[in-house]
């Protein structure tokens, strides 16, 4: 049977991940999400799929390098979290199983997960926000997901139709499919606040959604930044 890593998830709305490395042990993480370390532990850039890989990366909104921690000279500490406030949550991959998360809620993953790249059509590129590529990690291992706000889960049967704002899709099951689809009243989109676009999923698997849309929730700190900013003060984006 395959040993599992030692991990924990810190604190309550605004988590942190605390992974603890037995000597050799290795994980990986986007660049940027370093919280603290043992001084034993040792970072490494790592470049997945080479030049072209990293491009692709730094396209989806993410750090163009992941980057590796490994214990050496006994067990050591490694702290992870998100820039916004939220959750971490662990998925467990088995043996060929995949997950596909948004560019910015992948986390890290054991050295077991393979790390790639999904690629979307135009339309589900263009008018979903979810950039041109998504990250797709396969097992076996560890997979973490940092989700803005509170974590919403839903498992979506065969057969059943489930549409989600984009803007708060945080990961998914590689068995899921999804669709961007103008909502049915524009008038509703465009003067109710509920967006232009939903994605429509089908397939059978579980979808991981953000409980505040990072877009929606960044957008509303710069408007209200500004409409406090002091008279005559330049607040520029």
């Amino acid at each position: 049977m395959r040993k599992t890593m030692d991990y924990e998830i810190i604190g309550s709305s605004m988590q942190s991940l605390r992974v603890s490395l037995k000597e050799g042990e290795r994980i990986y993480t986007d660049s940027g999400k370093l919280l603290s370390k043992s001084s034993n532990v040792v970072m490494t850039p790592r470049m997945v799929g080479g030049m072209v890989k990293a491009i692709e990366r730094k396209m989806t909104g993410a750090t163009g390098m992941l980057t590796e921690f490994k214990s050496k000279e006994g067990s050591g500490d490694v702290s992870l979290s998100g820039v916004m406030p939220g959750k971490v949550k662990m998925i467990q991959l088995a043996e060929g199983e995949s997950f596909v998360a948004e560019s910015y809620a992948f986390l890290a993953a054991e050295d077991s997960v393979t790390y790639s790249m999904q690629t979307l059509s135009f339309g589900a590129t263009f008018f979903g926000g979810e950039g041109i590529v998504l990250q797709r990690l396969s097992g076996p291992g560890m997979i973490f997901i940092h989700i803005v706000g509170d974590i919403v889960e839903r498992e979506i049967v065969q057969g059943e139709e489930f549409e989600v704002d984009p803007g708060h899709i945080a990961g998914y099951s590689s068995t899921l499919q999804f669709k961007v689809r103008f909502v049915d009243n524009v008038r509703t989109a465009m003067f109710g606040g509920v967006g232009l676009l939903l994605a429509n999923f089908t397939g059978h698997g579980r979808l991981y959604m953000h409980s505040i849309s990072r877009y929606k929730f960044a957008a509303e700190i710069f408007d209200q930044g500004r409409a406090n900013a002091p008279k005559g003060a330049k607040y520029e984006q």
